[in-house]
């Protein structure tokens, strides 16, 4: 394994000798195995990053094919030399089922001198071809190696310039005076970088270690105008809740800001640091969110209204600049809205199909950098002037832009894009548009802030799984109730359908990297990927009525269609290719049509286009979001903002369900037979599963789930014979905020 043959990493009371290939604690060696000194090795070297384990298989045991739990028994005799315990991890976190991340700061220095004794791999006589890791294999615990005296400070003789001068004679004698004017000259770069062993690389390396560790989720970092402070939201122990905490950087210093049930998040801090400001949403179906301000120790709280998202204060703290609409079929675009309640004005209005999300406002005060979507894969950065509005489009990558942020002298902007499929952090110069990825800084970033000096960088990484269970589907409440089997990777799975004759499931997982279409039998058996896209973007999967085809929505070209495929992986049809976005498909009863929600006109309604393309047909008069036809044909249901209608495909009357005209209805709901399966959610209180019965009107209560609901999804479905139910749901969330020094 090629190794950092001049660098001693320093953390903790650690001491790591990259070229003697050996470890000390307070100058003395620790005794590690060769392939478990390249572990640390590899973790050290990418401090503060995520590591995958098919990375450190492939590093430390190329060409050969190595068990997982080989690697596992490494890193316990790691931990176990660190010092490192389960319930204290203060060098290795194990992010679990992807690999791992060195938390430690990690200062490195650079060593030069002659040839000093030999290696660790030297003195243990270990064969060429890796003996070592097949008696590591067999026995799965290997023995540690005897503690070896510490090497003086020395370097390789071949570096040395005496070394260097008895070659170029050699070169001299045997090429010529040619070869020393090819060495000498100025245009000779490469001989240059080799000959300079004066001039070290830089020392400066990330310094990366964790800030927030509570339980849960931390998110939505935000630096006090003095840089003292951090503020944030977090989950606690729960994963239906979230409040608004502030630690100091300087102190040991944790205090929670609110207490409400519902979820606050979006937080920002006046700019006298005196009050925060921030987003409260009090139900999972509701997109709108309250307006809140509360001073920085908590207390009384004032609500401003309801808003969509975003959110930042002007310069004088007067106002807050945040992502809304003025009502049904107007444009989500950027207003001002004073504090006193005195003025909204509307600065932003994209096309009906777009939304202007994550305002910033730059340290001078004048110009408003935002993120401006497409759909929820497809978005640009865009620059406002303040004083004469001038609109400036910054990028046109079409790709996901979770975060930015200004720099401290405002001609940059740092963002969070997926540009180069992961979520990185990249860098961007506001006048000639120069990008570029700071590659130093850990990947699948959530969030960022960057405190006033710009010497701190604040971010969040996100960890989740989402499962897919099956239960039976009996009446009566019980939290307790354990399913049949269960759909689960170390990725996503969510958004689960039964086939027709209820024998498979149809679901989308993000096991491969990308969100593809994936096929599992009803008992969970033999998941089998039917897409290979390799993208995200990829949703809404309805199986047709003779279990032939499978309709789903994706993002292809910058846009969201509709496409079919058959159940072999084969036939790949699209369906719709309009500019709006198309979503949400679902099949007619006899399978001619597909029904699904779009935006062709101000409002999304619910369309239908024949199954296999052509012109489409406006069905709804009032808006509408995801459908579901009934079995006779007479009746569409579907979802009108959060709630439930039905039209009367004969009379063409539509009217919201009356049983349901107060219940939220967000992407949780099912039609199989005459029977409305969806699921409800109180503020603080477990998801449950209910039904209505659509002849006899009799509502019914089945269980509480085990986990939270997996945001904007489809995730419950009903098998045609109504005996089982199959529900996707968030088993765990956790993401903590660390602290980033040397960042740029």
């Amino acid at each position: 394994m090629a190794q950092s043959s001049d660098k001693i990493f320093h953390f903790g009371q650690f001491r790591l000798d990259a070229r003697r290939n050996r470890l000390y604690i307070d100058n003395e060696p620790v005794p590690l195995r060769r392939k478990t000194f390249e572990i640390l090795l590899i973790l050290v070297e990418s401090a503060g990053q995520l590591v995958e384990k098919d990375h450190i298989l492939n590093q430390v045991w190329p060409d050969q094919i190595i068990e997982e739990s080989n690697l596992s028994q490494h890193i316990y005799k790691l931990r176990k030399s660190l010092g490192d315990t389960p319930r204290n991890q203060e060098y290795i976190l194990t992010v679990p089922g992807k690999g791992y991340v060195f938390i430690q700061d990690v200062r490195v220095t650079i060593e030069r001198g002659g040839r000093g004794p030999e290696t660790v791999e030297e003195l243990a006589d270990l064969s060429e071809d890796g003996a070592d890791d097949a008696g590591d294999a067999a026995d799965g615990a290997p023995a540690d190696l005897p503690a070896l005296p510490e090497p003086g400070p020395n370097q390789p003789w071949w570096r040395s310039p005496r070394a260097m001068a008895l070659v170029v004679s050699g070169l001299l004698f045997f090429g010529g005076l040619a070869v020393l004017s090819l060495l000498t000259s100025a245009s000779c770069q490469w001989c240059q970088r080799w000959w300079r062993t004066d001039e070290p690389p830089s020392d400066k390396f990330p310094q990366i270690r964790p800030f927030v560790t509570l339980p849960g989720e931390e998110s939505f970092p935000a630096f006090s105008p003095d840089g003292r402070f951090i503020a944030f939201s977090s989950e606690g122990a729960s994963t239906d809740n979230q409040d608004i905490y502030i630690k100091s950087l300087d102190q040991d210093l944790l205090w929670q800001v609110t207490s409400h049930p519902g979820r606050d998040t979006h937080v920002a801090w006046s700019p006298d640091g005196s009050k925060l400001a921030f987003l409260r949403n009090n139900g999972e179906f509701t997109r709108q969110s309250k307006l809140m301000i509360v001073g920085v120790q908590g207390g009384a709280e004032e609500e401003l209204g309801e808003v969509w998202g975003g959110l930042a204060w002007s310069g004088d703290g007067r106002s807050l600049f945040v992502s809304d609409y003025e009502g049904l079929g107007t444009a989500t675009g950027l207003y001002r809205i004073s504090i006193d309640g005195q003025e909204r004005r509307n600065l932003t209005t994209p096309e009906i199909n777009h939304f202007d999300t994550n305002p910033r406002l730059s340290p001078d005060g004048r110009r408003l950098a935002f993120v401006r979507w497409r759909n929820n894969t497809n978005a640009d950065i865009y620059l406002l002037d303040l004083e004469s509005g001038r609109l400036r489009q910054l990028t046109s990558d079409q790709k996901r832009v979770t975060d930015l942020q200004w720099s401290a002298k405002g001609d940059q902007l740092y963002f969070i894009s997926n540009r180069k499929e992961n979520n990185r952090l990249w860098r961007m110069r506001i006048e000639g548009g120069e990008l570029s990825v700071l590659a130093a800084v850990t990947a699948d970033l959530e969030r960022i802030a960057i405190s006033p000096d710009e010497q701190i960088l604040a971010i969040t990484q996100s960890v989740s799984d989402t499962v897919i269970d099956i239960f039976p589907a009996t009446l009566g409440a019980s939290s307790g109730r354990r399913p049949i089997c269960t759909i689960n990777s170390s990725r996503g799975d969510d958004t689960p359908r039964f086939s027709p004759d209820g024998s498979r499931i149809v679901f989308v997982s993000t096991r491969s990297g990308w969100e593809e279409l994936w096929i599992a039998g009803a008992d969970c058996a033999d998941p089998t990927q039917l897409t290979h896209f390799n993208q995200l973007g990829v949703g809404s999967p309805r199986w047709s009525p003779d279990g032939e085809r499978i309709v789903f929505d994706r993002n292809h070209n910058g846009n969201t269609d509709i496409f079919t495929i058959k159940v072999n992986g084969t036939d790949l049809r699209q369906v719709t290719s309009d500019p709006a976005i198309e979503n949400m498909p679902s099949w007619s009863h006899d399978g001619q049509w597909i029904y699904f929600g779009s935006y062709k006109t101000s409002i999304s309604h619910i369309y239908r286009v024949p199954a296999n393309g052509g012109e489409t047909t406006q069905i709804t008069l009032t808006r509408g979001r995801e459908p579901f036809a009934a079995v006779d044909g007479r009746s569409l249901y579907y979802t009108s903002g959060d709630r439930l209608w039905r039209k009367d495909l004969q009379t063409g009357r539509e009217a919201v369900i009356p049983e349901l005209a107060a219940t939220p209805i967000g992407r949780y709901w099912d039609l199989v037979g005459s029977t409305l399966v969806y699921v409800t959610q109180a503020t603080g209180e477990r998801p449950i599963i209910n039904t209505l019965e659509l002849g006899s009107r009799r509502p019914g209560r089945l269980f509480e789930l085990p986990g939270s609901l997996a945001r904007w999804v489809p995730g419950i479905a009903f098998s045609p014979s109504s005996r089982l139910i199959s529900v996707a749901y968030v088993a765990y969330r956790y993401g903590d905020i660390s602290l980033v020094r040397d960042w740029k």
